[in-house]
């Protein structure tokens, strides 16, 4: 047990505390999120203990200045904002959950297991040894008393003391990776021919008979959805916030607040090699040590283009942990020893580095205005929110009501429920589910309200007009209808001619020939697996069940495939033992985070779980570009 403590030392509280964001999408989250209840401060409850908000909202900001840097500071839209979100919020509640277990569960953890965890965090340490210094400094940046994060440590030690309990001895066994590792392995070449619909030959166009015929019969598919006319107040927290004034002292704070989170981390421009073995790695190296260009080494040895060694400019974080290390230890234009993975053996080069930065105060500075002009303006919309509300309740029509708020009424004509106009063009609401969605619930002209779009803002709308679902008319579809009675001529005519390639083969004529006098080419598959070959999925599983020389054919997604198996490939040579052990790993991780799920979800049984959705949404919704 004292294993899985000495790995706390790295746990994601640390990495947090550091805005270090290689665990950011971690099972369980980061942060203080079991504290007495304090109204106004929580996203919810979990067996009557609040969710903390500040501390949810506090990882939420690590996620997206994450997304920021992974995108190249552009803006997330709304609903990958709530989505980010969302997720938090759930890992806040497990997280409660294990928490609020532990509790019932009496699991205690000593004084001495604390302190022996924090004195072999890394990130307080300086040669190797606990600074107490070092502690209080990175303790006083977030905002952290010491006893603050003794209960912090002590919280993510009890938690994890009841899942390594839960997932001790749960080890997939060796012989099941084998098997699998294989099966994965295993190859096929084989014969194919391909009938698509611009091979097939000419297909004569179909009469105004046979098109009218097939759209008195699929008229289904040629129905115009129901649409709607609508009057809409929607008021966005953007709406408010660009008139807000953001003390220049608030920015300033959270400039400094934030020093860590707005850090552009290190990038660097890598090329590689993938060998199947490291002795292929090794005589690459060593051709590059006599003087031999990289590019050279990769093109005239191994037949590798120059597009197919790139892998991008990228942080430490974006690369393959297997790689991580050696590639960032690299100096400009330095050559890696081999590195394994379970894609085989790597040799990396570095072609540019970019140091991580600091951002001026300047060049960050509407980015946190805009935050906080969002923070601020939540209250504000709730207010005219109650404005409006009170308006409508002393007889104001919608249009004065809106009037009232300072705000336009906005008309939209037709639109579907999927928000797009007759035209098939999005409209302004086509983003907003929720608006959507109350569009069509509302009868005509009823009576509206005030009502949260879950993105953080308030709208009501007035159903205007109605124009029911109906069929188009013939000549408004006739071409469509035309063209998809040719497809399914041209569809037809490929099956056949599939099948009657098929049964020359089963009948003994090889497939080249029956290929050749219907006009057809055979191309050759050669050693794919089960999941890297072009060919149709049932084409591949046939393949696979099929003996030498059988013949399958298949429906492709423009046509029919017939193909011949000519030869089976089992795994060859010794089998590669670290990349079993990988797998193996593999499945082991997703066997105890199965056990990890069933059980917090088991949890959710035996606690309430309660989630105040207005507050989150006001903590998640972001400011649009």
């Amino acid at each position: 047990m004292l294993d899985g403590f000495r790995k706390h030392s790295n746990s994601i509280i640390v990495k947090a505390l550091l805005f270090l964001l290689i665990a950011s999408f971690a099972a369980w989250g980061v942060g203080d999120m079991l504290r007495p209840a304090t109204q106004g401060n929580s996203i919810g409850t979990v067996g009557g203990i609040d969710v903390s908000a500040q501390e949810v909202f506090n990882d939420f900001q690590r996620e997206m200045n994450r997304m920021r840097q992974l995108t190249g500071d552009q803006g997330v839209n709304e609903q990958l904002s709530l989505m980010i979100g969302n997720s938090v919020v759930e890992r806040a509640i497990n997280r409660t959950l294990l928490e609020v277990n532990a509790d019932d569960m009496g699991v205690a953890i000593s004084d001495d297991l604390v302190a022996k965890s924090i004195r072999e965090t890394e990130a307080f340490q300086e040669d190797g040894q606990f600074s107490r210094i070092r502690f209080e400094q990175i303790l006083f940046s977030n905002q952290l008393t010491e006893d603050q994060y003794i209960e912090l440590v002590r919280g993510d030690l009890a938690r994890e003391q009841i899942i390594s309990a839960l997932v001790s001895g749960a080890t997939m066994p060796k012989a099941v990776a084998q098997d699998l590792y294989k099966h994965r392995q295993e190859q096929r070449s084989a014969q194919v021919v391909r009938i698509s619909q611009d091979n097939v030959g000419e297909i004569a166009a179909p009469s105004d008979e046979e098109v009218r015929k097939y759209y008195d019969d699929n008229i289904d598919k040629f129905m115009a959805p129901e649409y709607r006319s609508i009057s809409l107040l929607h008021i966005k927290p953007q709406d408010v916030a660009k008139n807000i004034d953001v003390p220049l002292e608030k920015i300033e704070n959270l400039y400094t607040e934030r020093q860590e989170d707005l850090k552009k981390p290190e990038r660097r421009s890598v090329e590689q090699m993938v060998f199947t073995s490291e002795e292929e790695a090794n005589t690459a190296i060593a051709q590059m040590k006599e003087g031999k260009a990289f590019e050279a080494v990769a093109k005239d040895v191994f037949g590798l283009e120059q597009d197919s060694l790139l892998l991008g400019d990228v942080t430490k974080e974006e690369l393959p942990e297997e790689l991580r290390d050696a590639v960032f230890a690299l100096e400009k234009d330095g050559i890696s020893e081999p590195i394994q993975s379970m894609l085989g053996w790597h040799v990396a080069r570095v072609t540019t580095i970019t140091e991580s930065v600091n951002p001026e105060f300047d060049e960050v500075k509407d980015q946190l205005r805009d935050e906080l002009a969002i923070e601020m303006a939540a209250d504000e919309l709730y207010a005219i929110s109650n404005d409006v509300e009170d308006a409508l309740g002393g007889g104001a029509t919608i249009e004065e009501a809106a009037k009232t708020a300072g705000y336009d009424l906005k008309s939209i004509a037709f639109v579907d429920a999927q928000g797009l106009d007759k035209d098939g063009k999005a409209t302004e609401i086509v983003s907003n589910p929720t608006i959507l969605q109350e569009i069509f619930e509302l009868s005509m002209n009823a009576e509206p309200s005030m009502k949260d779009d879950d993105l953080g803002g308030y709208f009501m709308v007035r159903v205007d007009a109605i124009e029911e679902t109906k069929a188009r008319s013939f000549e408004a579809v006739k071409d469509q209808a035309a063209n998809m009675v040719l497809t399914d001529k041209k569809l037809n005519a490929a099956k056949e001619k599939a099948d009657a390639l098929l049964a020359a083969v089963k009948g003994g004529t090889k497939l080249e020939e029956a290929a050749q006098a219907a006009g057809f080419e055979v191309s050759i598959e050669e050693g794919f697996t089960r999941f890297d070959s072009g060919l149709p999925k049932s084409v591949i599983t046939d393949l696979f069940a099929a003996k030498v020389n059988e013949a399958v054919n298949g429906e492709s997604p423009d046509g029919y495939v017939v193909a011949v198996l000519s030869e089976i490939k089992p795994l060859s040579g010794s089998a590669n033992d670290a990349a079993i052990n990988a797998l193996q790993a593999e499945l082991t991780n997703g066997m105890t985070s199965d056990l990890q799920g069933q059980f917090v979800n088991a949890l959710r049984g035996r606690y309430s779980v309660s989630v105040d959705r207005s507050v989150v949404n006001r903590l998640f919704v972001q400011e649009q570009p």
